[in-house]
């Protein structure tokens, strides 16, 4: 009776621990990708991903100073061009912006970055591309 209810413990334990591990599943599916900026320089670029919906981007800025965002778009191996207006966004501020990447027949999005003060600190916060 003990090692059948102790059985019984871990299966439950077990079926506890992967509704865990597929909540974090989830999470590591959205999309949800970190930047880094250091803002001595003028402008620099997040690292490209795949776009496959006409969705805003969305970005939400952690922390550093404010910046402005553009989204830009290209095919695969092809020239990046601006696919969106400028928006500056607040640290700790989130934001969508509105883009024409796919209206292009593009298949790959990267945000600018452009600061808007010099500060010796780095700019920090996730971005996706097709968050819904």
């Amino acid at each position: 009776m003990k090692t059948k209810l102790l059985s019984v413990l871990f299966s439950i334990s077990i079926a506890l621990s992967g509704v865990v591990g597929v909540a974090s599943y989830v999470q590591a599916d959205n999309n949800e990708y970190s930047y880094s900026f250091y803002n001595t320089e003028p402008s620099d670029h997040t690292t490209p991903r795949s776009k496959t919906t006409n969705r805003s981007v969305y970005v939400y800025a952690k922390s550093g100073p404010t910046l402005k965002y553009t989204v830009e778009g290209a095919t695969s191996g092809g020239l990046w061009h601006t696919r969106s207006l400028q928006k500056k966004i607040t640290s700790g501020h989130t934001a969508r912006i509105e883009n024409s990447v796919r209206d292009h027949g593009e298949t790959r999005a990267r945000l600018e970055l452009v600061r808007t003060t010099t500060a010796y600190t780095y700019s920090k916060g996730v971005w996706n591309p097709d968050k819904p």
